[in-house]
């Protein structure tokens, strides 16, 4: 895609000092963390879709299978250093996963989607990576009319050369996707994700947990909260 030159110097250049700058991700109010300790059962495997340095799944027991894909390098670097145990390589969210990972119990996509240009075909690749009944959280940077640095489908990140956009996607965007996906929610919520630097607003993740049920159509929305 046309932005990830951008994206993978950006985070290259980052990658080893990341860790220390985002001190425990803090501003996911422990929603991942969560996830985790629910979702993961011993002897998974679990997926790390734009990994980065793979805090998130740093500490998930050894019984525990980890595959972390990233644009970077280098940040793949540091992702291997923090779990040995685990396997990284560079892959991006656009293209279907390559075959001989398997399928998954578990998938994060967290943080990674802000860059997404194709979000159907994102989630339709992570979808055919999980086994029936398989569990992802995922992030979107959320398209809300009247949020301030949320109305725009695009938004260019003004000091990145090469060029690096933040994609937004509406509510319906995603629900849609999901749908195309064969993916069913189990729950929603709109909820700060990270603050941007250049003037600390704070901006907004569409935080969904969805599964893969063959066969089941749209729910209700019950699944809201």
């Amino acid at each position: 895609m046309s932005g990830e030159p951008g994206v993978r110097r950006a985070f290259g250049d980052i990658a080893e000092a990341y860790e220390a700058f985002f001190p425990a991700l803090g501003r996911y109010e422990g929603r991942v963390e969560r996830f985790l300790a629910e979702a993961v059962p011993p002897g998974a495997r679990v997926l790390d879709m734009g990994c980065g340095p793979g805090l998130f799944t740093r500490e998930l027991p050894l019984t525990v299978d980890v595959v972390g894909l990233d644009l970077s390098p280098e940040m793949l670097a540091v992702a291997r250093r923090g779990r040995p145990t685990g396997t990284y390589r560079e892959h991006s969210f656009h293209e279907p996963l390559p075959a001989e990972l398997g399928r998954f119990d578990v998938a994060l996509a967290v943080g990674c989607l802000d860059f997404c240009e194709d979000l159907p075909g994102a989630l339709r690749h992570l979808a055919q990576g999980l086994v029936p009944a398989g569990r992802l959280l995922f992030t979107v940077l959320e398209r809300r009319a009247g949020l301030e640095g949320h109305e725009a489908a695009r938004w260019r990140v003004p000091e990145a050369d090469p060029v690096v956009e933040l994609c937004f996607w509406s509510f319906a965007d995603t629900a849609r996707a999901l749908e195309t996906a064969g993916l069913v929610p189990r729950a929603y919520a709109h909820a700060p994700g990270w603050v941007r630097l250049s003037d600390e607003r704070v901006m907004h993740f569409g935080w969904w947990d969805v599964e893969v049920i063959p066969g089941v159509g749209r729910p209700s929305e019950d699944w809201i909260r």
